[in-house]
């Protein structure tokens, strides 16, 4: 392509380049091409920092590792927090932001991981394991009262006869 093409196809596409731009205001020429246009509708004021904060608790601090972004007071997670406030006042939604986020820190920012492939075990292992305990007592209640058996009643005159017969045979009269 000539140098004059490439030019003029610049001059023909700035404008519609710069008013995507100008809309997402200052998220970054970088934040814009990946996540792409907005999907939702632009927050503010109370509904802003409530979504900001729902969202930043969701996420996992990179550093901290044990925190949300929410709690943790590391720099980091403070410019992740401010990024997400930003992302939801241009109108990106929660799955565009964790998306984002996903391509910068992997799956791993997810404080909840998705419910898919090997992460199913996650959601499954505790629910298995309180029904087969359940079941486990459910199961040993039964077999004990099967087990149980009935006391043979005797009348206290036939124990004191035998008792009295082994006490003579021991005493030896």
């Amino acid at each position: 392509m000539k140098p004059i093409h490439v030019a003029l196809l610049l001059l023909l596409t700035a404008p519609f380049v710069v008013s995507s731009l100008d809309a997402q205001e200052d998220l970054g020429v970088d934040s814009a091409i990946a996540m792409g246009q907005p999907n939702g509708t632009p927050l503010e004021g109370f509904e802003l920092e409530q979504r900001t904060e729902e969202l930043s608790s969701l996420m996992r601090c990179p550093v901290c590792q044990g925190l949300s972004i929410a709690d943790s007071p590391t720099l980091l997670a403070q410019a992740m927090k401010s990024e997400v406030r930003q992302f939801l006042a241009a109108g990106y939604t929660e799955a565009q932001i964790f998306d984002y986020f996903e391509q910068s820190y992997g799956e791993f920012v997810r404080l909840e991981p998705k419910a898919r492939g090997f992460n199913l075990v996650v959601w499954i292992a505790p629910v298995a394991a309180l029904l087969l305990g359940l079941a486990l007592i459910v199961h040993r209640l039964r077999s004990s009262k099967k087990e149980a058996t009935p006391i043979e009643e005797t009348t206290p005159v036939d124990d004191l006869g035998s008792y009295r017969q082994r006490v003579k045979k021991e005493v030896g009269s």
